[in-house]
């Protein structure tokens, strides 16, 4: 057996393995630019520990995410605690200071079935 015959089996498997139909759901990752119009922190887990209410509805852009609300998972479920709390901070700064803010929601991590934010930007 030599090396070409050996690559060919190789090509020939992965592409039969591509072929084969997949259970999986693909998550999808959306940019959403809008004003927060209201924080949540709750005593417990329960969404997360930390939400902030988007002007623009999340679920427009990913209709498996629940309506209005990002989860900061302050929680520390899909990030760590510290982290999730200065999401939330961010949050807060741009209610106070009646700014945007461009999160970036994540489909494939949900609390309650509302979607988590992995990135907050305070825009100008």
């Amino acid at each position: 057996m030599n090396f070409v015959s050996i690559t060919k089996k190789a090509a020939v498997a992965a592409v039969l393995l591509m072929l084969l139909p997949s259970g999986s759901v693909l998550a999808a990752e959306a940019m959403v630019t809008s004003q927060v119009n209201r924080v949540l922190i709750s005593a417990d887990s329960t969404y997360g520990g930390c939400m902030a209410f988007l002007s623009s509805n999340p679920q427009n852009h990913l209709p498996s995410c629940l309506a209005d609300w990002v989860s900061f998972s302050c929680s520390g479920h899909f990030t760590d605690a510290v982290r999730g709390f200065r999401m939330l901070d961010q949050a807060q700064l741009a209610l106070a200071t009646n700014k945007s803010v461009m999160v970036v929601v994540d489909d494939s991590r949900r609390h309650n079935g509302y979607c988590f934010a992995s990135r907050i930007d305070v825009l100008r």
